[in-house]
Order: structure tokens, then sequence, then C-alpha cells
């Protein structure tokens, strides 16, 4: 029962992964701009380097946090 539990848990995580990379390169192609997949509290965050930039300065993420680490630990990156 808990191996099904954990199946169904991974599956969920996977779908919602591969729907943010879908709206990642959708609104790259629509754009034209460079976007970011970032996992965030308990889901995936699509967000393009400007939006990224006004949340860091606006105290959305910790302090210490800067575009250069968001990429570092982004999921998927387009363009």
């Amino acid at each position: 029962m808990v191996k099904l539990f954990i199946r169904i848990k991974h599956w969920y995580i996977e779908r919602k992964l591969k729907n943010a990379i879908k709206k990642a390169d959708w609104l790259c192609k629509k754009t034209d701009a460079r976007f970011l997949v970032l996992r965030y509290k308990s889901g995936f965050l699509v967000k393009s380097k400007k939006q990224l930039k006004a949340l860091i300065k606006d105290g959305y993420f910790v302090k210490g946090f800067d575009i250069q680490t968001a990429e570092k630990i982004a999921v998927y990156k387009t363009k």
C-alpha cells in the first residue's frame, strides 16, 4: 500500500514538471525570452530572468539568493 502511494506521488510530481517544462517552452517561443523552471516549495515555478530579478529585488526569496544561484539550481532552462 505504501509503495502504491509513493508511485502515485512520483507520477504526480513528474506530471507537474512536464507541464512546467511545456509552459516554459511555449512562453519562450511566444516572447523570445529566457525562462527557468525552479523547484519552489511544493511545486514548480516558471519565471523569466527579468521576472526573477524583480522577485529577488522585492525579497521573495531568501537573503543571498541571486540570479546566478537560480540558474545553477534550475530544473530546466530554455534556449
